[in-house]
């Protein structure tokens, strides 16, 4: 009887504590965005937390177009709280080919040994109609 109540305290204790746990996971982060434009086009974009009434740094991301404003590259920086300093985080490179009508894109993470984007990289291929899904 005695371990029958344990038993169920302990589990009411499991799932009180799991409950809390997805309640602070879905819990909205407050960002903020300033945002960098020249000639129309976001050139660069740095996200913000707001925690305490103060603004940290997050992420930012630079965009690179083509001569027909498409979007070439994008690059994305973290902050590093240690040494103040932005740190590159990941390149996508986008290559659009108007005869067989599909975007090719590169995902490269920074690699710290070699100061390139070599880690983990991806490619994709998607269609020349996705542009406007892709950078909306």
């Amino acid at each position: 009887m005695k371990t029958s109540a344990l038993t169920k305290s302990i589990f009411g204790f499991v799932f009180l504590l799991l409950c809390s746990m997805q309640v602070a996971a879905v819990s909205p982060k407050n960002y903020l965005y300033d945002t960098k434009e020249e000639n129309g086009k976001i050139i660069s974009k740095t996200v913000f937390m707001q925690e305490n009434g103060l603004l940290n740094k997050q992420v930012m991301y630079e965009f690179v177009y083509d001569e027909e404003g498409k979007v070439t590259e994008k690059k994305a920086c973290r902050w590093n709280k240690g040494t103040n300093k932005w740190e590159p985080f990941y390149q996508i490179t986008y290559n659009y080919n108007k005869e067989n009508e599909i975007i090719h894109s590169t995902y490269g993470m920074w690699n710290k040994k070699t100061k390139d984007y070599s880690l983990n990289v991806q490619e994709m291929t998607l269609p020349v109609s996705s542009y406007d899904e892709i950078f909306s």
